[in-house]
C-alpha cells in the first residue's frame, strides 16, 4: 500500500495537474448537478440540457487563442456521435425493453395474482404484512425492473392497508425500499445496474459486461438485512401519521377504504374447491375481498350461518363486493358470477363492465330487476346492484327506481348504443387489464430472458429484444404497451448522462480524481477504501440521481483500481449498490419519488428510516464485497 501511495504521488506530481479540459468538464459535471438537484424543471429535461451543452461545447469554445494553448475541447468531449450514443447505448436499449416485458408482467396480472394469494395471509400483522412486502416485491423487483416493480405493487399494498385497517404510511415506504433492494439481485433489477455493466463493458481495462447474477449473493444479502431490520427497528421509525385527503388529491378512495358496493350473486361451479367446504374453511371472503351476505342452500336461505355450511354445487352466495373484486371473481374456476340477477346466464368477461344510473321513471318506477328485460331493452346483463344496508331476499325481487346505480356486463358494441339511451347514464365503464389466459406465457417469456443472458453468449440487450418480440407475438402486449409501459422520462434521463461519463474518461477528469482520492487513502486499508466510495456514491446519488451518480463514479473507480492496486470489479460494484440504495430522501431513487408523490410523506421521513439502513448497508454491503472479491 505504501509503494501505491508513493506510486500515486509521483503521478500526481508528473502528469495529472489539473488541465483546462478537466477543469471545464468538473464545471459542467457541478453545473448538471445543481440542476439536478434543485429540481427547476423535470429531470429528462434537464438531463436533455446537459445532452446538448455536452455535445456543442467542442463547436463552441475553439479558435487559435485555444489552440496556441494546446487546449483541445474535441479531444477531451464526445464527438456528435458519442454523445448521441446515449440513445443507443446497450443500458437504454435495455432498460426500455425491461419496462416493455415489464409492461407485459402487469397486463397480464401474474403481479396481481401472487400479491392477492399471499396478502390474503397477512391478516392484521403488520410484521406479517412486511414480510409479504418483502416477498412479493423483492424478488419481483429483480426480475424485472424495479421502477415497474413498484408501480404495480403500490395499489396491491393500499387494498392491503384497506383490509387490514393498517395505516398506509407504515407500508408505502417499505415498498419502495424493498423494490430497491430487490434491484440489487440482478443485472436487470435496476436502470443502475445496466448502466454499469454497459460502461465497463467500454472500459478498455475491463472490457466485459458485468454477468446476470454475477452478484446476486451480495444482492440476497442486502435484501436480507433489510427485512431484518423492517421488522425490528425500522418499522418503529415509520411515520404513522392520519391520512390528509387534501395531500393526497385522487387517492381518497384507496386511502381511506371507501370504495363502490354492489350486491352479486355467485352459484358454485361442479367441481370446484369449495363444493364440500364452507366459506369460511377456504377464507373465501378474504381471498376476493368481499362481504358475503347470503347463502341460498337447496331450499334453504342462509344468513347467520352463510359462511359456515357446507357447500354444494349450484349453490347460490350473495356477497357485497367492488368492481374490481367482481373481475377477479369473473375469472376464477369455483363461481359463476351470475347476470340478469339469478338467470342461468354467466358472466363470460370478454366484454366491458359499465356502472349505470337509472333515470327513466316510465321503466324504472318501482319494478323489480327481473320484470325489467334488460338483454331486449340494452343488450346488456345487469350483474350488480348498489344498494346500503343488507338485502331482504334475492336480488332480482329488489325494487328498482329512478337514481339507482346497476353494474351491466356489456359488449363493447352495445355499449356504445347504451351511451346514446335515454334510460340510463353511463357513470363509469371498466374493462379488465389482465388478460390471464396469457398470464404463464408472460412468466416464461420473461424467465427465458434471464435465463438465456446468465447462461448463453448473449448480451442481456439481445435476449431482452427477443423477450419483448415474443411478448409482442405472443398477445402479452399492444401497442399501447410497447409506448405506454416505458417510463420515458428514464429513457431520456440516461441518454442524457452516459455523455458526461465518456467526458469524465476522454478529458482525463477520471484519473484525476481516481489519483487524489489515491493519494489521500494510500495507507487506508481496502475496506476502509471501500466503505469511503460508498459513502461517496450514497451523498452524490441524493444530489442527482442513482444512474448520474454511477456515470460519474464509475469511471472514477475503475482508475482508483488501477492506482490503489485493488480489483476493479469490487469498487464497481460498491458504486453500483451504494447507488441503487440510497434511501435518505425522495429525490435519489425513482421507487422513492413514486411513494413520496401520494402525499403520504414528508421529505424528512425518507432519511429518519433510511438513513440507519443506509450506515448498516454501507456496511455489511463492503464487508461482502471486500470478502468475496478482494480476499483471495
Amino acid at each position: 500500500m505504501q509503494l501505491v501511495a508513493v506510486a500515486c504521488g509521483a503521478s500526481l506530481s508528473v502528469g495529472m495537474s489539473m488541465t483546462v479540459e478537466i477543469a471545464v468538464v468538473f464545471g459542467l459535471i457541478v453545473a448538471a448537478l445543481v440542476l439536478f438537484a434543485s429540481q427547476r424543471m423535470p429531470l429528462d429535461v434537464a438531463a436533455l440540457l446537459v445532452l446538448v451543452v455536452v455535445i456543442t461545447t467542442p463547436f463552441a469554445v475553439r479558435g487559435p487563442w485555444f489552440d496556441r494553448r494546446g487546449i483541445d475541447f474535441a479531444a477531451a468531449f464526445p464527438s456528435v456521435g458519442e454523445g448521441l450514443s446515449g440513445l443507443s447505448n446497450p443500458a437504454t436499449v435495455t432498460v426500455l425493453a425491461m419496462f416493455i416485458l415489464s409492461a407485459g408482467v402487469q397486463r397480464t396480472g401474474l403481479v396481481h395474482v401472487v400479491g392477492q394469494k399471499l396478502f390474503t395471509t397477512v391478516k392484521k400483522s403488520e410484521v406479517r404484512q412486511l414480510l409479504a412486502i418483502a416477498l412479493v416485491v423483492g424478488p419481483i423487483s429483480g426480475l424485472v425492473n424495479n421502477t415497474a416493480a413498484v408501480a404495480v405493487a403500490i395499489p396491491l399494498v393500499l387494498d392491503m392497508a384497506r383490509r387490514t385497517g393498517t395505516n398506509p404510511t407504515r407500508l408505502l415506504l417499505p415498498v419502495s425500499f424493498f423494490g430497491m433492494m430487490g434491484g440489487t439481485l440482478t443485472l436487470v433489477g435496476t436502470s443502475t445496474n445496466v448502466l454499469a455493466s454497459a460502461i465497463v463493458a467500454d472500459d478498455a481495462m475491463f472490457g466485459r459486461p458485468i454477468g446476470m447474477f454475477e452478484f446476486s449473493h451480495v444482492g440476497a444479502v442486502v435484501l436480507a438485512i433489510g427485512l431484518v431490520y423492517f421488522a425490528t427497528v425500522g418499522r418503529w421509525l415509520i411515520p404513522e401519521r392520519a391520512v390528509s385527503m387534501a395531500a393526497a388529491p385522487g387517492m381518497e378512495d384507496a386511502l381511506a377504504g371507501r370504495r363502490d358496493d354492489y350486491l352479486i350473486e355467485l352459484s358454485i361451479r361442479d367441481g370446484s374447491e369449495l363444493v364440500g367446504t364452507t366459506l369460511e374453511e377456504t377464507q373465501f371472503a378474504d381471498r376476493f375481498d368481499v362481504t358475503v351476505l347470503r347463502v341460498e342452500h337447496g331450499a334453504r336461505a342462509l344468513v347467520k350461518n352463510a359462511t359456515t355450511t357446507v357447500l354444494d354445487a349450484g349453490d347460490i352466495v350473495q356477497v357485497r363486493a367492488g368492481v374490481r373484486q367482481v373481475m377477479d371473481l369473473v375469472d376464477t374456476d369455483d363461481v359463476d358470477v351470475l347476470s340478469e340477477f339469478g338467470s342461468s346466464h354467466q358472466v363470460r368477461g370478454d366484454g366491458a363492465i359499465a356502472r349505470v344510473l337509472l333515470r327513466n321513471p316510465a321503466v324504472f318506477a318501482g319494478t323489480t330487476a327481473s320484470d325489467v328485460d334488460f338483454w331486449q331493452r340494452y343488450r346488456a346483463r345487469p350483474i350488480g346492484l348498489e344498494r346500503d344496508g343488507r338485502p331482504a331476499g334475492r336480488i332480482a325481487s329488489a325494487q328498482l327506481n329512478v337514481g339507482d346505480v346497476v353494474l351491466l356486463d356489456v359488449s363493447h358494441t352495445a355499449l356504445s348504443r347504451l351511451r346514446r339511451n335515454f334510460d340510463v347514464i353511463v357513470l363509469d365503464e371498466y374493462e379488465d387489464t389482465f388478460d390471464r389466459t396469457r398470464m404463464w406465457t408472460a412468466a416464461g417469456i420473461v424467465a427465458a430472458v434471464v435465463v438465456a443472458a446468465a447462461v448463453t453468449p448473449m448480451p442481456i440487450v439481445l435476449t431482452a429484444l427477443i423477450g419483448v418480440v415474443a411478448m409482442a407475438a405472443a398477445g402479452c402486449v399492444n401497442k399501447g404497451d410497447l409506448y405506454g409501459g416505458v417510463a420515458w422520462d428514464v429513457i431520456i434521463l440516461l441518454a442524457g448522462v452516459i455523455p458526461l461519463g465518456i467526458a469524465m474518461t476522454k478529458s482525463g477528469g477520471a484519473d484525476w480524481l481516481a489519483l487524489h482520492f489515491a493519494g489521500i487513502a494510500g495507507d487506508w486499508h481496502p475496506l476502509v477504501v471501500m466503505i469511503a466510495l460508498y459513502a461517496v456514491t450514497t451523498l452524490l446519488t441524493e444530489l442527482v440521481s442513482n444512474n448520474a451518480s454511477v456515470v460519474i463514479l464509475i469511471p472514477v473507480a475503475l482508475s482508483l483500481a488501477v492506482t490503489l492496486a485493488m480489483p476493479p470489479l469490487a469498487l464497481v460494484l460498491v458504486v453500483m449498490f451504494a447507488a441503487s440504495t440510497s434511501f435518505l430522501s425522495p429525490v435519489g431513487y425513482q421507487t422513492n419519488t413514486m411513494v413520496y408523490g401520494t402525499g403520504l410523506y414528508r421529505f424528512t421521513d425518507f432519511a429518519r428510516v433510511g438513513a440507519p439502513l443506509n450506515l448498516l448497508l454501507m456496511v455489511a454491503t463492503s464487508v461482502a464485497i471486500y470478502r468475496w472479491w478482494v480476499v483471495v
